[in-house]
């Protein structure tokens, strides 16, 4: 019982000191930067789409000279 009521405790200290310490500009900072990565990612996912349907193209394209090809 003692330990969930430090854990508690420490858990609130822990909180008032991110807060007093500039826990929000902090925050604005982090999600900034996550937004920007996010931006980022899907360009790549973007990117990596793209590439997999031009390479599923030359593979159909690919199997049918194929089939002409053999008997």
């Amino acid at each position: 019982m003692t330990r969930v009521f430090l854990g508690i405790v420490i858990g609130i200290l822990l909180f008032f000191l991110f807060l007093y310490f500039g826990g929000a500009d902090y925050m604005k900072d982090f999600g900034r930067k996550t937004e920007k990565v996010g931006k980022e990612l899907k360009q790549y996912e973007k990117d990596i789409q793209e590439g997999a349907k031009k390479a599923k193209d030359i593979a159909e394209k690919t199997g049918e000279k194929l089939k002409k090809h053999m008997p």
